[in-house]
């Protein structure tokens, strides 16, 4: 009857220290298959973000071409201006010149 005891004890025992490093080892393997979720939902982010930025930087260069064209064309718009008004001022003084 001890014999049966302490068989039935010892691998109850044995049963008990198995089953907890199994269930730690399972434990551990899920922890790690959440890591690895998180790890794919993280570069997927950095991904999305990367394309995303990526669109913000083209999208400011076009618009500073633009800008640079805009900044040209006033200028020459100043040119043309002051020429267009030096231009009457000419005309004013002949016009004068010829009324006095």
């Amino acid at each position: 009857m001890n014999w049966i005891v302490a068989a039935v004890s010892t691998s109850g025992v044995i049963g008990w220290f198995l089953g907890r490093r199994r269930t730690n080892a399972e434990t551990k393997g899920v922890e790690i298959d959440n890591e690895e979720k998180e790890v794919v939902v993280e570069l997927n982010n950095m991904e999305r973000l990367t394309n995303r930025l990526s669109e913000v930087i083209i999208a400011l260069d076009n618009q500073m071409a633009e800008n640079i064209k805009l900044k040209q064309e006033l200028h020459a718009l100043k040119v043309a201006f002051e020429n267009e008004r030096m231009l009457y001022q000419e005309l004013l003084k002949k016009y004068e010149n010829k009324i006095v």
